[in-house]
């Protein structure tokens, strides 16, 4: 990765704390119920200043953990002594001292590491990934590994091995996945932000059911990624936060990817106006749930307001198949995934599968197995194909607007593995079919919390870039923030500002 420059990043992190929404809207923040609340930048900041110590915020997060946990099941795999001890000992970088969590498929050495699987129960890894690297450079401090489904492969946190973690607006209801149990710590305020990873929606897909800010960086954007722009290099690495220059410090501090130039720190709004065309449609032509497209509608007229050259986008470019087709990598990866883990975990041929993998995993495996050379070859060939069509777009767009999610957040349950896996897929292309596409293309991308259902349940809408346009999304999501002000709204189940 590229190392961070501490000194350039201060300077930039100034300036957000004199810029960003929070530096001025304490008191605003307070009088919703939010408490005494701080944004990671706020925090980094009192540490520096001396105004806190990374031992007292490290204590304040576990404490605010230990209130809501029992709830929301977001972490099962706490390490707060060792958290304790990395505060006492001090932590340098440009988020020096801020609390955090690391999902549970990112290693730590020394820490669990079952990526959500019973076949993994008590496995410890050898080795540190990169990127867990990268956010230990930030200075940021974790307290626990957060929950996902079992490999990330579906859109709810609701594995077997640890029960469903459940959403702080409605606990009947998900948090979305992969990335759920960093999703409902960040928006119950337990930390300001979280690590999340995306191959298919896992950044967005959460943010938007637990009413966050979640950024996929365009592939080969952050630190530790590979050189490969291949469209089935799917996963990125990133954060989830409640605010905009959360994300924005942490995306800059944590890039270093071999395939862009460190993008600058972005501040604030843009002056320039864009050029927005929206999706409201699925690839197939259906349409989202009518929450779902009553925010759209208002995204876009805000867009329009704020002087953005606003319309509806040719979506003649996404196949019909195309969720067909991202599901076939999708298994074919599942397959793999399977033979690793058996030797990982030292499950033989006569092991009995259905006690160490959940239904939808072994399903899955199946099916992506059962694809030819050939088919494989063709998967891959339509997927390319998509990536070049999808990056033409950006010729006539600077962003492109379509919803996170195809309806509110699903009731616990609702895509369970457990459920039999022709209904799930079913279930699961009507409700996350919009954020693959993103993935397969290599592109940036960022849900925002712009709207709630009737019942009180975020809805998120996805912003999409041109490979490496980062900046341009974070500059008009600092603009709709400034205009909606969502890090003031809290859930029922929230400790934010919450000592020990």
């Amino acid at each position: 990765m590229t190392r961070i420059d501490r000194r350039k990043f201060l300077q930039a992190a100034t300036a957000l704390a004199a810029a960003g929404p929070l530096g001025a809207c304490t008191t605003a923040v307070r009088s919703t119920g939010a408490g005494g609340w701080k944004d990671a930048v706020s925090l980094a900041s009192a540490v520096s200043s001396g105004s806190a110590s990374a031992l007292e915020l490290t204590n304040a997060a576990i404490y605010r953990l230990g209130l809501v946990n029992d709830d929301l099941n977001a972490v099962a795999l706490p390490n707060f002594e060792q958290a304790r001890e990395v505060a006492v000992q001090g932590t340098s970088g440009p988020l020096a001292g801020v609390p955090t969590l690391i999902k549970d498929n990112l290693k730590e050495a020394g820490l669990p590491y079952t990526q959500g699987s019973r076949a993994l129960r008590g496995y410890v890894a050898a080795e540190t990934d990169p990127f867990r690297t990268a956010i230990a450079e930030t200075g940021m401090i974790s307290i626990g590994r957060s929950t996902l489904p079992e490999f990330g492969l579906t859109a709810t946190t609701e594995p077997l091995l640890t029960g469903a973690t459940r959403n702080p607006w409605n606990t009947g209801h998900s948090t979305g996945g992969s990335s759920g149990g960093s999703a409902a710590a960040v928006a119950a305020g337990v930390v300001p932000i979280a690590h999340a990873n995306d191959g298919g929606g896992s950044i967005r897909i959460p943010a938007s059911a637990c009413g966050l800010v979640g950024l996929k960086a365009s592939r080969g954007r952050m630190a530790g990624e590979s050189e490969d722009d291949s469209a089935t290099d799917l996963s990125i690495q990133g954060f989830v936060t409640r605010t905009v220059r959360d994300t924005a410090a942490a995306f800059h501090a944590a890039q270093g990817g071999p395939l862009y130039p460190d993008a600058p720190m972005v501040t604030g709004p843009d002056e320039r106006r864009l050029r927005i065309g929206g999706r409201v449609a699925r690839a197939d032509g259906s349409l989202p749930d009518p929450e779902v497209a009553r925010v759209y509608d208002e995204t876009m007229a805000l867009l329009s307001r704020l002087g953005h050259r606003t319309g509806a986008a040719d979506a003649s470019f996404m196949a019909p198949d195309l969720a067909e087709t991202f599901l076939g990598l999708w298994t074919m990866g599942a397959a793999l995934r399977l033979q690793s883990t058996r030797q990982m975990a030292g499950l033989g041929e006569d092991a009995d599968l259905s006690q160490h993998f959940e239904p939808l995993m072994l399903a899955m495996a199946q099916r992506g197995a059962s694809y030819s050379r050939e088919q494989q070859g063709q998967v891959v060939g339509r997927l390319e194909a998509f990536k070049a069509a999808y990056r033409a777009q950006f010729e006539e767009y600077d962003v492109q607007v379509t919803p996170v999610l195809g309806s509110p957040p699903a009731p616990i349950g609702y895509l369970a593995p457990t459920v039999p896996y022709e209904e799930q897929q079913r279930r699961l292309t009507d409700y996350a079919s919009y954020t693959g596409s993103e993935n397969a293309a290599g592109l940036p991308a960022i849900s925002l919390p712009m709207g709630m259902s009737s019942d009180g349940l975020p809805i998120g809408m996805q912003f999409v870039g041109a490979p490496g346009t980062e900046p341009v999304l974070l500059a008009l999501a600092y603009e709709l923030e400034r205009e909606l002000a969502w890090y003031e709204r809290t859930p029922p189940i929230w400790v934010g500002g919450r000592e020990v």
